[in-house]
């Protein structure tokens, strides 16, 4: 009798110690073994890191200052950063070399592209030509006389602005689209944005000619096709550009 109770109690020794062990190797197979994320959780983490658009200076689109606020010219610059730049913030182009401003590396400077082979002088009289005292807000106007027998319709404008204590300079280049001359008539043109007006163009107000308060002197060749460009100067005279006179 004493022998069978041992055998019984051995073969329930022999069944817990098989479960205990059963149960172990259950909780081992359920711990991590390592501490790499869920393909989900590395998908959100991956997410919250790519709100922002890095560019070349390391900063994101959030800090960038050309990534916000009011941009009248549609360049990717808004105006508050065209004023730091020193681009003119009512035209993508300020030089007007065919680059957008914020892909220009120099974009308050190009070279002059007025290729012209005719040596025929221009038939054009340059009756006044100014930066200051104006009747409006000062700014580059030019008052022409077509003295010649033809009429005169494919104008385009090269000028460069030096700041004649500094040595430094700027340089645009325009079409003067509108712009039509007849035989014998008298016209003047403005530099001042105001486009929506016949014979106005674009003045880049926040390039040395609103900023230095120093001497300016711009050097100008005028173009028509066909004709040698007639070239000639206008100084400033020390001090910024006037809000008005």
């Amino acid at each position: 009798m004493k022998t069978k109770l041992r055998t019984v109690l051995s073969a329930l020794t022999v069944m817990l110690m098989a479960s205990a062990l059963l149960a172990g190797c259950t909780n081992g197979t359920s711990t991590p073994t390592n501490s790499q994320p869920s393909a989900s959780t590395a998908s959100a983490q991956n997410s919250a890191g790519s709100t922002g658009t890095s560019n070349s200076s390391g900063a994101t689109a959030s800090t960038d200052p050309a990534a916000s606020g009011t941009d009248t010219d549609g360049d990717g610059i808004p105006d508050s950063a065209e004023k730091v730049y020193g681009t003119n913030p009512y035209a993508a182009d300020t030089d007007g070399d065919g680059i957008n401003d914020k892909d220009d590396p120099q974009p308050v400077h190009t070279d002059n592209p007025i290729s012209e082979s005719s040596a025929t002088a221009l038939p054009v009289k340059i009756t006044d030509a100014r930066v200051e005292d104006n009747a409006t807000a000062d700014h580059l106007e030019i008052s022409m006389t077509n003295t010649g027998s033809v009429d005169l319709n494919d104008f385009d404008i090269y000028f460069t602005i030096t700041d004649t204590v500094a040595g430094t300079s700027e340089a645009y280049y325009q079409k003067l689209d509108g712009l039509a001359l007849k035989a014998g008539e008298s016209t003047t043109i403005h530099f001042d944005n105001n486009i929506s007006q016949a014979n106005h163009y674009y003045g880049n107000m926040n390039g040395l000619y609103g900023t230095s308060a120093n001497g300016l002197t711009f050097d100008i060749s005028l173009h028509d096709s066909g004709f040698a460009p007639l070239n000639f100067s206008v100084e400033k005279a020390t001090g910024t550009a006037e809000v008005a006179d």
